[in-house]
C-alpha cells in the first residue's frame, strides 16, 4: 500500500499528487503455478543507478512503488534451488502500475521444450487519462512549443480560440495544471490558458524541461482532486549518470512567412510588416555524485514583437483621417505637455524567462528525495490595432506582468515490502501581476 502525506502551501488547491511516480507489480510462481515466497526482485533504472528492491509475498505477488518513470529498467529476479529471471529495457509510464510477471526454472529440470502462449495483461488504470511520453513529445508537432501542442493528444480535449484548453467539455478555467505535482495554475483568474504566465501570451514552462505529460479526466485516486475539467500534470527531467545538455535558438521574421492572408487575389496580397520572434535556451544534466545524485537545469528566454500596423485611407467625403489624428496629437502635446504615442504601428511585445531546475538523491535504498524548483517571468505590452473606426494609441496598451515561483520536495520511503510512505512539500508562494 501506499500512505502519501502533504504539507499544503498558502494556495487552497494545493494537494498531494500520487500521479508523479510509476509502479511496478506481478507475482513470481514456479512452473507449477505455485506463488515463490520470498524471492528478490530487484529494478534498476539504468540511467541513473537507482535501485529498488522488493521480496514476494506469500502468494507469490509482490509489489514496487514510487519508481522514477520511464526507464529503461532491468529487472533481476531470484530465488534460491532456481534459476535466475532477467528482463531488459522495461519503460515505466507516469503514474500507471505496471505489470510484470515471473515465472522461474528449477535449477534441477532440464529444458525440453519452449512453448510460447500469448495472453492479455491488464494494466491497471487510473480512470480516462491519456499519458504523453518523451516519445510523443519529440514526434508531435507544434508552432510555439507550447504544452497545448501536446495536450490536445487526448481525444476529449479542445482548444479554444484563444488558447484555452476545454477538457471534457468543461470551462477551461476548471482544470489543474500541475508541474512536479506542484499547482501551476493562473491564480489572477483571467488567463484563457488557466495558468501562469497565460495572461501575458507565454507557455508554463519550457518544453525542453519536459519529460512526461500526463492528462486525467476522471482519476479513481482520492488524492486528485479539485478540478472538474482535467488534471494536467507535466513532469521534468532530471539528471543521469551521463553529462548530457541542448542549446537551441528558434527564430522567426517576415521572410520566413507568406504575405497577408485574406485575398484569393494574389496581385492584392502584401508583404508582411517587420517583425521577429526568438525563443533560445539551454538544458544540461548530469551526476553530481555517480548513482547517488543528479542534476538538470533549463533556461529558456522568449522575445517575441508581433507588428500591428494601420494605414489610414482618405474616405470617400475627403476626410483624411491621418492629418486630423496627426493635428489631434499635436494639440496634446502643446496644450497638455502629454503624448499619447504612435497609434500606426502598434506593435505587441512578448518577454519571457523560464527557469527550471531539479536535484534528485538516492539517500539509501530505502529513501528517494527529489528537489525541484521553477521560475517564470512574463511580460506582455498589448495595444490595440488602430483602425478606421477606432484610433488605439500605445499609451493606452495593456502591460501584463506575471512571475511566478513554484518549487517541492519529496521525499519517497520504504518501510518494508508491503508499506511505503511519500512525503510532498509543495511551495506556490503565489503569482506576482
Amino acid at each position: 500500500m501506499d500512505f502519501p502525506v502533504s504539507a499544503y502551501g498558502r494556495h487552497p488547491f494545493l494537494r498531494d499528487r500520487s500521479g508523479n511516480h510509476s509502479n511496478l507489480s506481478g507475482t513470481v510462481k514456479n512452473r507449477s503455478g505455485n506463488g515463490l515466497s520470498g524471492a528478490t526482485i530487484t529494478a534498476i533504472h539504468e540511467p541513473t543507478g537507482t535501485v529498488y528492491t522488493s521480496v514476494a509475498r506469500g502468494s507469490g505477488r509482490y509489489d514496487i512503488n514510487n519508481m522514477n518513470p520511464g526507464g529503461p529498467y532491468s529487472i533481476t529476479v531470484t530465488f534460491t534451488g532456481f534459476e535466475v529471471n532477467n528482463e531488459k529495457d522495461v519503460y515505466l509510464v507516469l503514474g500507471e502500475t505496471k505489470r510484470s510477471d515471473f515465472t522461474l526454472v528449477d535449477k534441477t529440470d532440464q529444458l525440453k521444450e519452449v512453448v510460447v502462449v500469448g495472453s492479455r495483461v491488464s494494466t491497471p488504470k487510473n480512470g480516462a487519462e491519456t499519458t504523453i511520453d518523451r516519445q510523443k513529445i519529440g514526434l508531435l508537432p507544434t508552432i510555439g512549443r507550447n504544452i497545448n501542442d501536446f495536450v490536445r493528444f487526448t481525444p476529449q480535449t479542445k482548444i479554444t480560440a484563444n488558447g484555452g484548453i476545454s477538457i471534457a467539455g468543461q470551462n477551461n478555467r476548471y482544470n489543474g495544471f500541475l508541474i512536479d505535482g506542484a499547482v501551476n495554475n493562473d491564480v489572477f483568474g483571467l488567463s484563457e490558458t488557466g495558468t501562469n504566465g497565460g495572461r501575458a501570451g507565454t507557455p508554463p514552462i519550457s518544453i525542453d524541461a519536459v519529460d512526461q505529460i500526463v492528462v486525467q479526466l476522471s482519476p479513481y485516486d482520492v488524492s486528485q482532486g479539485n478540478f472538474t475539467g482535467g488534471a494536467i500534470n507535466a513532469i521534468t527531467k532530471a539528471g543521469t549518470n551521463n553529462f548530457h545538455g541542448t542549446a537551441y535558438y528558434i527564430f522567426r521574421n517576415q521572410d520566413m512567412a507568406g504575405k497577408t492572408p485574406g485575398n484569393l487575389v494574389d496581385s492584392l496580397r502584401t508583404r508582411l510588416s517587420d517583425f521577429d520572434n526568438k525563443t533560445y535556451g539551454f538544458s544540461v544534466g548530469g551526476p553530481i555524485i555517480k548513482n547517488k545524485a543528479f542534476f538538470f537545469v533549463n533556461m529558456e528566454q522568449q522575445d517575441d514583437i508581433r507588428p500591428q500596423v494601420y494605414a489610414p485611407t482618405t474616405t470617400t467625403n475627403g476626410f483624411n483621417i491621418k492629418d486630423t489624428v496627426d493635428a489631434l496629437v499635436g494639440f496634446l502635446k502643446t496644450k497638455y505637455g502629454y503624448d499619447p504615442g504612435d497609434y500606426l504601428n502598434n506593435p505587441d511585445r512578448v518577454s519571457r524567462t523560464n527557469l527550471n531546475t531539479r536535484l534528485d538523491f538516492n539517500l539509501s535504498s530505502m529513501n528517494k528525495l527529489t528537489v525541484s524548483y521553477r521560475y517564470t517571468k512574463a511580460e506582455r505590452y498589448n495595444p490595440g490595432r488602430s483602425s478606421n473606426t477606432v484610433i488605439n494609441f500605445t499609451n493606452g496598451g495593456e502591460y501584463f506582468p506575471s512571475t511566478t515561483h513554484s518549487g517541492n520536495i519529496e521525499l519517497n520511503t520504504k518501510f518494508s515490502n508491503k508499506a511505503n510512505n511519500k512525503v510532498t512539500i509543495i511551495w506556490v508562494p503565489g503569482n506576482s501581476v
